[in-house]
């Protein structure tokens, strides 16, 4: 499977803490939303990304494929 770049945007700003946890990633903040975006390699990264933003306790926006 090729790999696909990711967007997910959560409420609020993330703290230092949460921001390491996504160092592996390109992390921007808009508004009252943090946008993390980033290149996955397999479906199973992607779940891995999903389980890692949810152990932060992050609500989820929006999860999009977007353009390399």
């Amino acid at each position: 499977m090729p790999d696909r770049r990711y967007e997910l945007r959560v409420t609020g700003r993330l703290s230092q803490r949460a921001r390491d946890a996504f160092a592996d990633l390109d992390v921007s903040e808009v508004t009252a939303e943090t946008v993390i975006t980033g290149l996955v390699h397999q479906d199973q990264q992607l779940h891995d990304l999903l389980a890692r933003v949810q152990s932060l306790g992050l609500h989820v926006v929006s999860v999009q494929q977007v353009a390399p």
